[in-house]
């Protein structure tokens, strides 16, 4: 029987690797962000109602996120190499342009692809609702994108391991790397969903507080989601399943 990390432990060890290196992760989070909204703020073609613009905004949002899996596969390497007690730096963050970047790219691809799909049914609800307000329409829009929320957080819980085990099995495909991160996760998703609305309090506070502390929280959230990998990762070795 695998004998897991308790949640505690993992933020503790979260705490612990983070100390003296929240100015380098701060950073490179900020560096991340900062790319994200001038990539999306040029990449926008309009903000017209027309059919035309909307589908082509559509279109281009869904690439542009696509290729920001490279920041993503970025951030998971610095962060394990936080975890694993390498040296860090914020530059980390630029590491999926080197590292398998066809298979960051697929990985992502499927995370946004899936959002996208199980979006369009709430989404179409809406416009529904907007042309014609009442009870039923609104009960159906709301429940539609309940049910899509769901399905998407279910998902993204499974396949959350994708962009680490990249960076420690480089070789796998990425179907390989998909495959491993569903089997890791068989019996762990209550656990890493537990991990992660343990943090709520925390990003209420930090809202209360002027917003200042979120970029703390940030870090810390993401460190104990690292840590989590560690742990499944050390449990299956010791298991040797």
């Amino acid at each position: 029987m695998n004998e897991y990390k308790s949640t505690a432990r993992l933020k503790s060890i979260a705490a612990e690797r983070s100390l003296g290196r929240y100015g380098t992760l701060i950073g490179a989070n900020i560096i991340i962000y900062a790319i994200q909204v001038i990539v999306s703020a040029i990449t926008t073609v309009s903000t017209g109602g027309s059919l035309f613009f909307i589908i082509t905004n559509n279109i281009i949002t869904l690439i542009v996120n696509i290729l920001l899996g490279l920041l993503v596969s970025g951030k998971a390497y610095l962060y394990m190499n936080l975890l694993y007690s390498q040296p860090v730096a914020a530059s980390d963050i630029f590491f999926g342009l080197k590292q398998q970047p066809q298979k960051a790219v697929a990985i992502q691809a499927l995370f946004v692809i899936v959002d996208f799909l199980i979006s369009i049914p709430g989404q179409l609800l809406m416009i529904q609702y907007q042309k014609s307000p009442d009870a039923n329409s609104v009960l159906a829009a709301v429940l539609a994108l309940s049910v899509g929320l769901c399905i998407n957080i279910i998902f993204s819980l499974v396949y959350s391991q994708s962009f680490f085990i990249l960076h420690d099995f480089p070789d796998r495909t990425a179907v390989k790397i998909l495959a491993s991160s569903r089997h890791l996760m068989k019996g762990n998703i209550f656990r890493l969903f537990y991990l992660h609305v343990s943090f709520i309090p925390l990003y209420i506070l930090g809202c209360l507080t002027l917003f200042v502390p979120i970029l703390w929280i940030n870090v810390y959230h993401y460190a104990a989601t690292c840590a989590f990998y560690q742990d499944l990762i050390e449990s299956t070795v010791s298991t040797g399943k």
